[in-house]
């Protein structure tokens, strides 16, 4: 595998490091080289490769359910959780708002949704509306705790527990009654370097437009890597930064990343937020007809254009059992009997499997694009309610 990678300036990772403030940064390519292999190498990648799609495409026949029950729940009836996602009108943070309003209300409790707009001034604010409503809980969703410190520090100061979905901690920092990080699906890319490699047959000449917007979508990609270099050594990855903060500017860069690399024959952005703009800039190269995309945090958006042909493969995560695992945190937080490691199911769809569901927001909000939802009277019952 050949990887060119562009890299931040020194200066710019660490404001980054220092404020976790939305920021897209300059940096120049570099190549790490390539290794070669033999064709039984490449031929065993392959097949491994191809095992790990069909289990990614198949339905959940199990869900990763906690075991432990959560004493103490009836004494919070009648409280306000808040929700506070980086950008409420994202599909994925949507569908979680919805799904997690879903379970605190069978644990006898309200929620608030509050939207980051990816700012920190707006998410402090959110924080301070929770601090002031006396919130029994706030739920962050891919907000890095320092876009709002000051803020966070204070929910804390009053013994209000956080949950900061989407992210990963910091190194060294554990999970604790008072913050604890639930990463979610956070294997998504690493989901997606086994489909390409499958589907291009071992030969990707790949572009990965990485989101640079918190270290945690970084992280996604970075373990994604060691997958293409490991079983196939015949693909050539560039790993692009785009982020959230200039959205105007993401059709072009996508343009640009195609058109610097004329050989490219795969492009995966990160996240569903960023497809549009990338089908539109890929169309403006020229190289749509020789192009396949694919992206994950998918929705009914992405999902429906698998069916006309213009994306290739998505990858979508439960967000219905994500309301239930991020509640269940948030519950064994509050009541002292946490944290817990969560996880969330995910699913990789394709032209082989979208047939297999209904694409409509309903049908994803109810998690039937997963499995049979069984796990929500299992998290009821640990809850002392079903």
């Amino acid at each position: 595998m050949t990887l060119i990678r562009k890299r931040w300036l020194a200066s710019c990772t660490a404001v980054l490091a220092a404020s976790a403030m939305l920021a897209g940064c300059g940096g120049s390519s570099s190549s790490s080289g390539s290794t070669t292999s033999g064709k039984d190498s490449s031929a065993s990648g392959l097949a491994t490769a191809e095992k790990k799609v069909a289990a990614l495409q198949a339905m959940a026949k199990t869900y990763p359910v906690p075991t432990t029950s959560v004493p103490g729940v009836d004494k919070f009836k009648g409280r306000k959780v808040f929700y506070i996602p980086i950008v409420q009108q994202v599909p994925a943070f949507v569908a979680t708002a919805g799904s997690t309003k879903q379970a605190l209300s069978k644990a006898g409790l309200s929620q608030q949704v509050c939207d980051g707009k990816a700012q920190p001034t707006a998410i402090a604010s959110c924080v301070q509306q929770a601090i002031t409503a006396d919130a029994a809980g706030i739920i962050l969703d891919a907000i890095p705790y320092g876009m709002a410190q000051n803020a966070l520090d204070a929910a804390k100061a009053k013994g209000i527990p956080i949950v900061i979905a989407d992210q990963n901690p910091p190194t060294g920092v554990k999970n604790s009654n008072q913050v604890s990080y639930v990463p979610g699906a956070s294997s998504q890319a690493t989901a997606m370097a086994w489909w390409i490699i499958a589907d291009s047959k071992g030969k990707a000449n790949l572009i990965i437009a990485q989101n640079a917007d918190s270290p945690t979508a970084i992280k996604m990609v970075a373990d994604s890597l060691p997958i293409y270099k490991k079983y196939c050594p015949g693909c050539k990855v560039t790993v692009k930064e785009i982020t959230a903060s200039t959205p105007a500017l993401l059709a072009s860069k996508a343009s640009s990343n195609v058109l610097s690399n004329p050989s490219a024959n795969y492009y995966y952005t990160e996240f569903e937020d960023s497809l549009q703009p990338t089908l539109q800039g890929v169309q403006q190269s020229g190289r749509a007809a020789s192009i396949s995309v694919s992206t994950a945090a998918g929705s009914v958006n992405g999902l429906g254009l698998i069916k006309s042909g213009s994306v290739k493969a998505v990858v979508a995560a439960d967000q219905l059992y994500m309301g239930f695992g991020v509640t269940d945190e948030l519950l064994r937080m509050m009541t002292k009997s946490g944290p817990i490691d969560e996880a969330q199911p995910m699913r990789l769809f394709t032209k082989q499997n979208i047939d297999s569901i209904k694409v409509t927001a309903a049908a994803q909000a109810s998690g039937e694009w997963f499995g049979d939802g069984s796990f929500q009277a299992d998290f009821t019952k640990l809850w002392g309610i079903g």
